[in-house]
């Protein structure tokens, strides 16, 4: 019996043409993906600015979803802090009127 590999299957003209076509459309959707990200990111856009690699823009990505992060945390932490204060001062407020009664 005749083993049929991977060599015999890209024979074919047509198999090859083929992944070749689905190759260069899944290299095209990455590059478009990773120019909308580029796009997205804050970072130098001047025009003598080189594009980002796309390792660049990946790790850049990154950091600036990092820092996002940190940045809505503490801004979690603020708003809860003023929304205590904000309690107490209307608990003291009430507490110094008098009653209507």
């Amino acid at each position: 019996m005749e083993k049929i590999g991977i060599d015999t299957a890209f024979a074919e003209p047509g198999v090859r043409l083929s992944i070749n076509l689905r190759e260069r459309c899944r290299m095209h959707d990455l590059n478009e993906a990773l120019d909308d990200l580029r796009a997205v990111i804050p970072y130098a856009h001047g025009g003598s600015v080189r594009k980002l690699s796309k390792i660049a823009t990946l790790l850049l990505a990154k950091n600036h979803i990092i820092m996002q992060a940190k940045a809505i945390e503490e801004l979690s932490i603020l708003v809860s802090q003023l929304k205590r204060k904000s309690e107490n001062l209307e608990n003291l407020n009430k507490s110094l009127k008098p009653d209507a009664n």
